[in-house]
């Protein structure tokens, strides 16, 4: 699953996790859906990272599974015992992973959800929506050279995944202080754009990459 943060860059925040939560919208944070009813395959609402500003001219939206009110939330914990008692049956349950995954991001125990997100990559490596959540997890952790190699790798995988690329973007020009990487990174989604849906205005991270080119 992942969280598609929508996050544009600029505008002296931090995009941070900024930077790609980056994406996400597609995850209700307090109905968080059974763990149960993701047996199959689940849609992914994260993939992103929390604490971006809006994108110019959206409303402001809290990231999903960022920084609200997620954190000690009584549906959430429920759910992450759920998903503790269903993998202790099956550990290797890829699914299952994913979601606890899911559930300990939206906790904010970035942690703990690299870690059942790696697990859930030991599984079955070819989810570009996974491999963002984990990346925002690894730059929530501290660790923005590894979210680059995973929003890369995600990238690289589907070419259509505009999330990863941006939040490729952020991390160089925010935390690897790569203005000119980023740049590359934005001339690679303006070749998306009309082609998929949802990729958000890039004048904002232009403008900041602008800023900071000597």
């Amino acid at each position: 699953m992942w969280k598609n943060p929508i996050i544009t860059a600029v505008l002296g925040a931090l995009v941070g996790l900024t930077v790609g939560y980056f994406y996400g919208e597609q995850h209700p944070l307090n109905q968080p859906p059974p763990p149960a009813a993701q047996a199959g395959g689940m849609p992914n609402p994260h993939q992103g990272v929390p604490g971006a500003p809006a994108l110019s001219g959206q409303p402001a939206k809290p990231p999903e599974g960022g920084r609200t009110a997620a954190t000690a939330n009584p549906r959430l914990l429920e759910q992450a015992r759920e998903l503790e008692t269903l993998l202790a049956k099956d550990p290797n349950n890829y699914d299952h992973l994913v979601q606890m995954g899911n559930t300990q991001y939206d906790l904010n125990d970035f942690i703990k959800a690299a870690d059942y997100y790696e697990r859930a990559r030991a599984v079955k490596d070819d989810s570009s929506d996974v491999m963002t959540d984990l990346g925002v997890c690894y730059k929530e952790s501290g660790k923005p050279q590894k979210a680059l190699e995973l929003f890369d790798k995600a990238a690289d995988l589907h070419p259509d995944h505009w999330q990863s690329r941006y939040n490729a973007a952020v991390v160089r020009l925010f935390d690897l202080n790569d203005p000119a990487g980023a740049r590359t990174e934005v001339e690679k989604l303006k070749k998306l754009q009309g082609k998929v849906a949802n990729l958000p205005d890039l004048s904002g991270l232009e403008t900041e990459i602008n800023r900071r080119t000597k």
